[in-house]
């Protein structure tokens, strides 16, 4: 050829036409300048193949080819440079590289000097949790004080609004106690229950209440079961989240009350046709996530957060929000102060109950899966929902809920200053979409937060399982604490084990369900009364043993080796040899020549578990199982862990129960005080009292509206008079007459109670059964204006 070309060289060479193909020389990759001589032999130059090519390919084509090639020689010097480099580097490392030498016989003289520092067994560790035991029933007790303490003082406070409401004597507040004296032993027997006596029927129980505790799925039932009685639903949430759970103040308890939760908002959701029907509807659940959003973690964020803006709101003493006509006060305020709440939200999520987050990303999942049809902004609405409306937006409208203030701090002016903000928030947090009505003035505002909003209920719902966070292992945690134990009322075993035994069809369809086991072994029902407060402590009792598989069989199998090896390295020491089984077999034939045969087949069962673990892969055989020193080595530094944390829960529990001991003498105080209050009343009230008679037309009472209703004729009303007579101070007798016509008379007592319970009971009328009935609020009124007035 005259040419010396790149293609020359190549169609040159006859082994290089007899093995490569076009495409192969088209797509073969370079790695150095010398590929062709390393490929194919030393290059001959032969003109009759050049020839023969460059008519097969032609000469424009071979000419590309050997741009194409050159170019992309260069790009493959370099990247083979960059191997290169590479390559060195790793070398490098490896020439550098000093493999540790284990020395098995270092490790075991570190894990006899860890073993020296722990007494033998395991009975710090269970010192350590009797303890913590203690310190949580204490706790426990506690909590349960207190909330009966909180629900007495919100019981005093509704006796002033009441007295403040009506302007009315002390005498008619007290009707409770009357009323409770005399219809307590309609229903129940008054004696005290002795079924706790009963040794074999408490054991019961304490299976009953291990597995209701233990088994979410019985409660989640039941909460979507309950009757549609707000008493009801409050109940059973104070006693699941309270009692069966304690506040879930441990991580366990934790898991166990965001299981249940979780199994119940499952049963809402897949028992609902639309999302919406799932977010309104009037049920436990809701009430049981409220409960939970009070606890010490929600409480904590609310006043961690909230606390400053709040109490600025409540000392404004201008009137920013809808007045009860709906006439908003000062917009641009009202906006500030949303500008003030909105970051705060937006900022927190990482300090947000951890539960709330979990429940909430549970709703969002199922949901999507159950409403398909649903529209996108719908599934943030829910999280929105359980976020803000039941947890944030309560705190806002009810700080005194919350311990922000005491309720007497809030005024009627902050309370419609709070209560507007709560409801623009409630538009960009909840609704996620533009107001109505008067608080629709700041729809601008809300209308370009929104997008935010949904970015942050995204980040919401990003929490990891409970299990990684909590790092709690339930069947495990469970194993391990041998016997857990509940604090409990009378009451509320024969509550919860009456509302099982109705439902038991719907909790355990199947005949040989655990839970109908249970049942029948306990027989009867006990009575109990309504309000007995006895207070027991229960030791939970797991009757049926978990269904493990062969794997975790032999994964507790190999735990109870290591503890087992821990504690005969306890009682031997001072053995050593180059195994851990020659040390083993050393300490077995020691035991055998002391006459200790005992501790002899102790020693032979570590090692002839040991062998069993092997055949399953759980640990090695190699040297003599020395690499079973790194488990034993792994479960001492658990063993140092989890006395640390031991530790630092007794300490966390002891600061619990004294702010505890604060809020109950705080609370106790105020109740004090409220009752000294009562007394000077109800004194003045005995001293000053006088008996009052008055007589009333017929016609000024219906003016007054104080009459609803009455059999009297039309014709005769204008001329009927009632006398009134205030025989005790909330006692009156009342007589109606027609001037004339003895024979007509309308006679009846009224007692305060009456009416007031009727009140109570949202019941508007009153029927005297005289052939009157009478407006309850009316007739309030019409009482206290003209026989509790100061004014003569």
């Amino acid at each position: 050829s005259t040419q010396s070309t790149g293609a020359d060289i190549i169609l040159n060479n006859e082994c290089t036409l007899q093995l490569l193909s076009w495409q192969d020389i088209r797509t073969c990759t370079l790695v150095s300048w010398g590929w062709k001589e390393v490929a194919i032999g030393s290059i001959v130059a032969d003109p009759e193949y050049g020839r023969k090519f460059r008519i097969k390919y032609g000469e424009g084509k071979i000419n590309r080819l050997c741009a194409y090639r050159c170019k992309n020689e260069e790009r493959a010097i370099e990247k083979c440079m960059l191997l290169l480099l590479e390559a060195q580097m790793l070398l490098r490392e490896l020439a550098e590289y000093r493999p540790a030498v284990e020395s098995y016989s270092k490790l075991y003289a570190e894990i006899r000097e860890q073993i020296s520092k722990f007494p033998i067994g395991d009975v710090e560790e269970q010192d350590l949790l009797a303890r913590i035991q203690a310190l949580r029933q204490e706790l426990l007790k506690g909590f349960k004080s207190n909330a009966q303490i909180e629900k007495h003082q919100k019981t005093v406070e509704h006796k002033i609004g009441l007295l403040i409401q009506h302007r009315s004597s002390i005498f008619e507040l007290d009707r409770k106690q009357r009323k409770k004296k005399k219809g307590g032993a309609v229903e129940f027997d008054t004696e005290k229950p002795t079924f706790y006596k009963d040794a074999k029927k408490m054991a019961h129980y304490a299976n009953l209440f291990y597995l209701l505790r233990t088994e979410p799925k019985y409660f989640a039932k039941l909460a979507y079961l309950i009757p549609p009685v707000k008493r009801d639903k409050q109940t059973f949430a104070e006693t699941v989240i309270l009692t069966m759970y304690a506040n879930a103040f441990s991580p366990l308890e934790e898991f166990l009350l965001v299981e249940l939760l979780q199994k119940a908002i499952e049963n809402e959701i897949n028992n609902s046709q639309k999302l919406e029907d799932f977010i309104i509807a009037d049920s436990v659940v809701p009430m049981m996530i409220m409960s939970y959003n009070k606890r010490k973690q929600g409480k904590q964020y609310i006043k961690k957060i909230f606390s400053k803006p709040i109490k600025e709101v409540l000392e404004c003493q201008t009137q920013f929000g809808a007045d009860v006509s709906g006439q908003i006060g000062d917009v641009d305020l009202l906006r500030k102060w949303c500008e003030t709440f909105f970051p705060l939200v937006l900022d927190t999520i990482d300090s947000l109950p951890y539960g709330l987050r979990l429940v909430c990303k549970h709703i969002h999942d199922l949901s999507r899966e159950k409403f398909k049809k649903a529209k996108e902004v719908d599934f943030w609405r829910a999280v929105g929902y359980f976020v803000f409306y039941r947890f944030i937006g309560l705190a806002i409208t009810t700080p005194d809920e919350f311990g922000l203030c005491e309720k007497d701090d809030v005024s009627s002016v902050a309370t419609l200053n709070l209560m507007t903000i709560s409801k623009i928030l409630k538009a960009v947090f909840a609704d996620l979409q533009i107001a109505t009505g008067p608080f629709a003035v700041l729809n601008d505002w809300v209308e370009e937060k929104i997008q935010t909003v949904v970015e942050y209920h995204t980040h919401v719902i990003d929490v990891p399982p409970a299990e990684e966070y909590l790092k709690v292992n339930k069947y495990a945690q469970l194993s391990r604490i041998e016997k857990d134990s509940l604090v409990i009322l009378l009451r509320e075993i024969t509550q919860i084990h009456q509302l099982v035994a109705s439902n038991i069809t719907d909790l355990a369809e199947d005949e040989k369900d655990p839970l109908r086991i249970i049942l029948d072994d306990l027989g009867e029902i006990p009575k109990c009364p309504v309000d007995d407060e006895t207070e027991i402590q229960i030791e939970l009792i797991n009757r049926f043993e978990p269904q493990l598989t062969k794997l975790d069989r032999k994964k507790n199998l190999k735990s109870e080796t290591i503890d087992d090896a821990i504690r005969i390295m306890q009682k031997i020491p001072g053995f050593s040899g180059d195994t851990f089984l020659e040390i083993f077999v050393r300490m077995k034939l020691h035991c055998k020549k002391q006459g200790e045969e005992e501790l002899a087949k102790e020693v032979n069962n570590v090692i002839a578990n040991l062998q069993n673990l092997a055949k399953h892969g759980l640990v090695k055989p190699d040297n003599g199982f020395n690499s079973f020193l790194k488990d034993v080595q792994s479960e001492l530094a658990s063993r140092g862990r989890r006395k640390q944390e031991h530790l630092k829960e007794i300490d966390r529990l002891q600061k619990a129960i004294k702010e505890l001991d604060e809020q109950k003498a705080h609370m106790e105080h105020k109740i004090s005080d409220f009752e000294s209050y009562f007394d000077a009343i109800r004194n003045k009230s005995k001293d000053s009292f006088v008996a009052k008679t008055k007589k009333f037309k017929y016609k000024d009472l219906a003016k007054l509206k104080v009459i609803a209703d009455s059999e009297i004729p039309t014709s005769q009303q204008g001329k009927v008079t009632f006398v009134i007579i205030q025989k005790e101070m909330d006692k009156f007798d009342i007589e109606g007459k027609i001037k004339g016509l003895p024979g007509f008379a309308r006679e009846f007592t009224l007692e305060l109670e009456q009416l007031l319970e009727c009140k109570e009971d949202n019941e508007q009328v009153f029927d005297t059964e005289k052939g009157l009935e009478l407006n309850v609020d009316s007739t309030l009124l019409f009482l206290n204006k003209y026989f509790f007035s100061a004014k003569k």
